[in-house]
């Protein structure tokens, strides 16, 4: 999923409300634009349940996006945040009261279907560019292999 919403030529938009939580927060990350109602709780959990944030290697989009000393201890210490707090890091784009957030969503696919596809298409390669310059040696296939391991010895600790 994470290699779909990063390699796609469509402009992506995440629609979110409620609890927004460890890898819901990453494919949303992934999304061009993102809006989130009012009540949005975000929370990065792994650590607290003892397994590294295996995303798809969207670490470094959400570091670069979020800043790193913020992301760094919202990681490290799993402690939730609210909708306007997301804003503030830039992990939202826009929040609004849970009954506006189609709307929103509205507001901004309206003007894209008005957009030249070749230009929308070429732009949304540039950022890609870009944003694929900050990515980590190490890609998903690190954070499967990683996971997989964490996950095989805590197995092997709890056997007699």
């Amino acid at each position: 999923m994470c290699d779909a919403l990063r390699g796609t030529e469509l402009v992506t938009i995440a629609r979110l409300h409620g609890r927004v939580i460890g890898a819901g927060l990453g494919l949303a990350v992934l999304c061009d634009l993102r809006v989130g109602a009012d009540n949005c709780r975000f929370r990065m959990p792994e650590l607290g349940l003892g397994v590294p944030p295996a995303w798809g290697g969207i670490l470094p989009r959400l570091l670069r996006e979020g800043g790193q000393p913020e992301i760094r201890e919202l990681l490290l210490t799993c402690a939730a945040f609210d909708a306007a707090k997301a804003k503030e890091l830039s992990l939202l784009n826009k929040v609004v009261p849970l009954e506006q957030l189609d709307s929103a969503v509205r507001e901004w696919s309206k003007p894209l279907t008005r957009r030249s596809p070749l230009a929308l298409r070429m732009t949304k390669k540039a950022l890609n560019a870009y944003g694929n310059t900050a990515q980590l040696a190490v890609g998903s296939s690190f954070d499967t292999a990683l996971l997989t391991a964490v996950l095989s010895a805590r197995e092997l600790t709890r056997r007699p």
